[in-house]
């Protein structure tokens, strides 16, 4: 035991004189905080090594097939437009032009309440204003008299006939019908409000389509009285054409964090069980939707059905795609982060090593030189924006370098690099466990 921990110190004094950091023992033995993953490389080659023939190696051969990162959730369809139609005002509804499934076009008469209340309230309001401009008639006639008087007075207080008290007089009377003037026309104003309030109440018991589509719901029947003193009653739900649809899905909030505006998208419905359907994903709405324990949040998608096979209600089973390769060279991902016990780079050079600051070959062991070959060649890789495996040949891991793409929870593509279907690639030495 304390042979290990001895052989662990030194490897760690091996790669303090390259990196700067905190003090492990007074020794004045500095560990770097930089590289941190490339440095447990090194702590684990300084590691005794087993026979080049030890049967220690856990391999899969890199394989040819699909990649697939899928985010499940499940949703409902809707159409991509919906409207609920109601009536804004009060009355009995006399006709029905439209039923369930019907398609209509924008503006379609669909029912018509009773407008006969309407027509009354409408001639009632006409006849208001026709009262009301003949007040003003009759108000201007009299305002028209009061200055003619008081012309006439003006005219006899000049001659000296008349008293300043009469002119004065005349003058009030004018003052006062251009008063009775002014509300009369403001009573023709209202009035004419009146009016055409009663005309958008009678337009208003014809019930009219808002959008283009189909009646998905019909929630009234004739000699129903619908009533809008307190709230709006719906008659209809109109959606669109089915052409379009969207789903509402829920994401499980430990795989929210994968789903983002703009996935591709694939969904199942039971009607059509083995087909699958395609749309994109919308934004992410961040209201959560609680059930007990269970945290989920609303995904819209939109997609297209120009078949309009797929039906308002339908229960979606969606996976958004987060990543995906299909028929590619892949690795499995553990490949990426095993290293083999007591490997040690043949690539990097005495020359490299001690043109980094502060580092020189000449004063380390051959574990602390291994020590820094490997966070030197670490350094390169991570530069080069590689990755690194190793390959088994002729029983010894072999390094190589490689460029990845798509992954998923097993598998890595490789997209780079000299490595063949079939190589026997590293993923777990069992010296390390």
């Amino acid at each position: 035991m304390q042979k290990s921990v001895f052989s662990l110190l030194t490897c760690m004094k091996g790669l303090s004189t390259y990196y700067t950091g905190y003090q492990i023992t007074g020794d004045e033995m500095r560990v770097a905080a930089p590289l941190l993953a490339l440095s447990s490389y090194a702590l684990a080659s300084c590691s005794p090594s087993a026979g080049a023939s030890d049967p220690r190696y856990v391999t899969e051969a890199v394989s040819y097939g699909d990649i697939r990162d899928i985010v499940p959730a499940i949703g409902e369809i809707r159409p991509a437009g919906q409207v609920e139609v109601g009536a804004e005002i009060t009355g009995r509804i006399i006709e029905i032009l439209a039923d369930f499934d019907d398609e209509v076009e924008e503006g379609q008469l669909l029912a018509r309440i009773d407008p006969a209340p309407y027509e009354a309230g409408l001639a009632q309001a006409q006849a208001s204003l026709r009262t009301a401009n003949a007040r003003v008639r009759a108000a201007s006639a009299e305002r028209d008299n009061a200055a003619r008087e008081l012309d006439r007075a003006r005219q006899l207080q000049t001659r000296g006939t008349a008293p300043a008290s009469l002119v004065e007089e005349y003058e009030f009377d004018l003052v006062a019908h251009e008063a009775q003037l002014a509300q009369a026309r403001a009573e023709v104003e209202l009035a004419e409000s009146r009016v055409e309030q009663a005309r958008i109440d009678l337009a208003r018991t014809e019930i009219r389509s808002p959008i283009n589509g189909f009646i998905q719901d019909r929630l009234i029947e004739v000699g129903q009285t619908v009533s809008a003193a307190q709230s709006t009653p719906t008659l209809f739900i109109v959606s669109s054409d089915l052409t379009n649809v969207v789903i509402e899905a829920l994401v499980a909030e430990n795989d929210i964090g994968r789903v983002e505006e703009g996935l591709e998208v694939r969904f199942t419905v039971e009607a059509y069980p083995g087909e699958e359907f395609y749309g994109i994903s919308g934004p992410v709405r961040r209201s959560p939707r609680e059930n007990g324990r269970f945290v989920s949040y609303p995904v819209l998608i939109e997609a297209s059905d120009p078949e309009q096979r797929l039906l308002p209600g339908m229960t979606a089973a969606v996976e958004f795609v987060h990543d995906e390769a299909r028929a590619v060279t892949r690795v499995r991902i553990e490949a990426l982060s095993t290293f083999p016990v007591g490997w040690c780079p043949d690539e990097v050079t005495d020359e490299d090593i001690n043109s980094l600051p502060g580092l020189q070959t000449s004063e380390m062991t051959a574990s602390m030189r291994c020590a820094a070959a490997i966070g030197t060649l670490g350094g390169q890789i991570v530069r080069a924006g590689q990755r690194r495996l190793f390959v088994l040949e002729d029983g010894r891991p072999v390094m190589h370098r490689v460029r990845v793409g798509a992954e998923d929870d097993r598998y890595v593509e490789i997209v780079d690099g000299d490595i063949r279907i079939g190589d026997e690639v590293l993923i777990r030495d069992r010296e390390r466990y």
